[in-house]
């Protein structure tokens, strides 16, 4: 390898990169303002990325003309695939020790509110890791049952009722509503759980224990005044037996949770119009559900520059289920009908958390 300089409009983001990165920019950007571009993004010999789209977009949205790359003109196409896999996935595997996170982060000039992290918020999570375990840990005797539930439940003492042509679980109808939502990952940072509604509108990887052992949540989601059902990513480029694999999943958990007596509010999610022959099965008709369009807005398909899949599915899932309540999790969308209770995002707390700071400060400078 060897470093080049090359104009931005010279690099080309990888167009089947399997990593999901929008959530992450603004971060890497604030990071960049601040220690500066440190990181080198790898380019194959035609500036195609191998690493580093994240680093990347926020350049470009930074302003950048021009950056110094690794250009690696000594893998083979073979080579660069294995890589981008390994580099994208190996993160995965990492977790926080949050007791020496609290002291790095303890007296820095940096808000690191933009990433999700406070001193404050970081010291209550090390205090109270002793009582609460990290999910992921796993008792020994828990092993040989979780390898056996990687990828079904078939053999659990539990048979939903199964409808349309793909056998999608059924859910009961719920007519809980709220506006106050809690991220499931965030549990340990309020205390009145039974205001909450907890919701898993992130990163699938970080709850798939829901589906590889779903009885491990039940009792500390029972806290939660009630649950959306865990939202399985179902993106328009994944094959479509992954796509019906997702919504089989959510169903799946969903109702199985309702079975155990949680109050479980039935999540929505569809594709391009191909998707409706299954991604609506198993939904009951007149009940409070959950939609999020997280990410939507930065993808022209979705948010109507180019189409409108977005609009296209949600005025499909008014048709068929007639909902009686829609908990909105994002961004307001133009020309929502129904009865709507809109929750801002996490980010968008987040920003919005930021930008009082920064008001707050610019006034006491004054």
């Amino acid at each position: 390898m060897f470093l080049e300089t090359k104009k931005i409009k010279d690099i080309h983001p990888y167009p089947g990169n399997p990593r999901i990165n929008k959530e992450a920019v603004q971060p890497v950007m604030e990071s960049i303002r601040k220690d500066g571009y440190r990181a080198r993004i790898i380019v194959d010999k035609n500036g195609v990325i191998i690493a580093g789209h994240t680093r990347f977009a926020a350049l470009k949205k930074l302003g950048w003309k021009e950056v110094e790359v690794w250009v690696a003109d000594d893998m083979t196409e073979e080579q660069i695939r294995d890589y981008r896999v390994r580099d994208n996935y190996t993160a995965e595997f990492a977790d926080w020790d949050f007791d020496l996170l609290a002291k790095e982060i303890q007296g820095l000039d940096f808000d690191m509110s933009d990433f999700g992290i406070s001193s404050q918020e970081e010291t209550d999570r090390s205090d109270n890791q002793e009582e609460y375990p990290e999910d992921d840990y796993v008792e020994e005797d828990e092993v040989s049952r979780l390898t056996h539930n990687v990828f079904e439940n078939f053999e659990m003492a539990y048979e939903p009722t199964y409808t349309g042509k793909y056998g999608i679980p059924r859910m009961a109808a719920t007519q809980t509503t709220g506006d106050k939502f809690l991220r499931f990952c965030d549990w340990r940072q309020v205390e009145n759980y039974g205001d909450y509604i907890a919701h898993f509108y992130y990163d699938d990887f970080k709850f798939i224990k829901a589906w590889r052992d779903p009885d491990y949540y039940v009792e500390r989601l029972r806290w939660f005044k009630a649950i959306i059902a865990p939202d399985f990513s179902l993106y328009t480029d994944f094959p479509r037996v992954l796509q019906i694999l997702a919504c089989y999943r959510r169903q799946w958990v969903g109702a199985y949770w309702q079975s155990l007596g949680l109050d479980v509010i039935p999540d929505v999610i569809w594709g391009d119009e191909s998707s409706y022959e299954f991604c609506f099965d198993g939904l009951p008709k007149h009940s409070t559900v959950a939609v999020s369009s997280v990410g939507v807005k930065s993808d022209d398909d979705w948010n109507g520059k180019n189409d409108n899949l977005w609009m296209k599915g949600y005025n499909e899932m008014l048709r068929r289920l007639e909902p009686t309540t829609i908990l909105y999790y994002g961004d307001k969308m133009a020309g929502m009908e129904g009865n709507v209770i809109q929750i801002p995002s996490f980010y968008a707390e987040r920003r919005e958390m930021l930008n009082e700071k920064k008001r707050l400060k610019m006034e006491s400078d004054r």
